[in-house]
């Protein structure tokens, strides 16, 4: 084989080889996620176990760890029905304590607030029955955003508190996040 035979079969073979794999080097149409994107979310659920250990050591000893969802998002999941979001609210000394942490979270940690996760909006459903199993047999289901739409409904002008409380407080241990419920009032949260 001549020089530049080899030359060119040697450029050849380059090519072919490198045109079965994508810029960061790894054959095209690999289905596992990038190493940079699984060390992101090592380093996002690192950074929020250190802020959970920084709310336990400063008083809200019942902070739950932190965890990803499935699409990688940080998350506190509830535990025995303790709400820690408003036992944090309530503890402005452990919020300042701890935000130098909080503060270094990147943009994308957490799900966007207008975003319900499937699991949300099913929990959201389950809440709605218990609602009506607990005298208020016209509440809706929650729609796509997980907002309870009643303006087409007879509650549409507000719900009793003497008939909202008993309910809400009977199933609180399905949902006890805010709620966002449109109605002839202006909607929002409860």
């Amino acid at each position: 084989m001549t020089r530049t035979t080899s030359t060119v079969f040697l450029t050849a073979l380059l090519v072919v080889g490198f045109a079965g794999c994508d810029r960061g080097g790894s054959p095209s149409g690999a289905s596992s996620p990038s190493a940079s994107a699984s060390v992101g979310r090592q380093q996002l659920l690192t950074l929020g176990q250190e802020w959970v250990q920084c709310l336990r050591d400063h008083g809200l000893t019942r902070m739950p760890d932190a965890d990803l969802t499935p699409d990688g998002y940080l998350q506190f999941p509830p535990q025995g029905g303790y709400n820690w979001k408003t036992d944090l609210r309530n503890r402005p000394q452990v919020i300042e304590a701890c935000k130098s942490i909080e503060d270094r979270y990147p943009p994308t940690a957490f799900r966007p607030k207008d975003q319900v996760s499937a699991e949300d909006l099913r929990k959201l459903g389950e809440y709605a029955k218990c609602i009506r199993e607990h005298g208020i047999p016209e509440f809706p289901d929650p729609n796509a955003a997980g907002e309870f739409d009643l303006t087409k409904t007879s509650l549409a002008n507000g719900i009793p508190p003497q008939q909202w409380n008993p309910a809400a407080q009977a199933c609180r241990h399905i949902w006890s996040e805010g709620l966002r419920i449109l109605d002839n009032n202006g909607g929002g949260k409860k």
